[in-house]
């Protein structure tokens, strides 16, 4: 029984050994790769509704209510990744680098949300093109921890 137990308590160490101790700068890029992926997933989101719009497949209010959602979403994964703690000048780096695509992603998106609002449609197609954009950049830094 006690075999078994130790077993168990080494397994346990080796899986959690990886996720919660090492190079913090290799921690800094998964977690950040981690949110630029989850942020690109949302912007590409909130495009798609904004375009289906300007496309006439479906209503304002349904898109606005997608958006929002999807501004929601980015909110609460920039806010998770903006409370991490860089411990080295290339953490920073690399923080400030996911950081500031976040914001950017979360700016897009809202920007989206109040054109959209606001029935400009000559504004919510120019911000689907430069949320096409951000989510491209969003995809390559979330492919950066891979």
């Amino acid at each position: 029984m006690k075999r078994k137990i130790a077993a168990a308590a080494v397994a346990i160490g080796v899986l959690a050994g990886p996720a919660g101790c090492g190079d913090p700068d290799q921690q800094m890029l998964t977690e950040g790769a981690r949110a630029a992926r989850e942020a690109a997933s949302e912007v590409r989101t909130a495009r798609l509704a904004a375009q289906s719009l300007l496309d006439h497949k479906v209503w304002p209010q349904p898109a606005t209510v997608v958006v929002t959602d999807a501004e929601q979403a980015i909110g609460t994964v920039a806010s998770a990744f903006d409370q991490r703690q860089p411990g080295t000048d290339e953490s920073r780096q690399t923080y400030d680098q996911y950081s500031d695509a976040l914001v950017a992603a979360q700016d897009g998106v809202t920007e989206l949300r109040i054109a959209l609002h606001r029935d400009d449609l000559a504004a919510v197609a120019q911000q689907v093109d430069q949320l096409g954009r951000t989510a491209d950049q969003l995809v390559r830094l979330g492919e950066r921890a891979k």
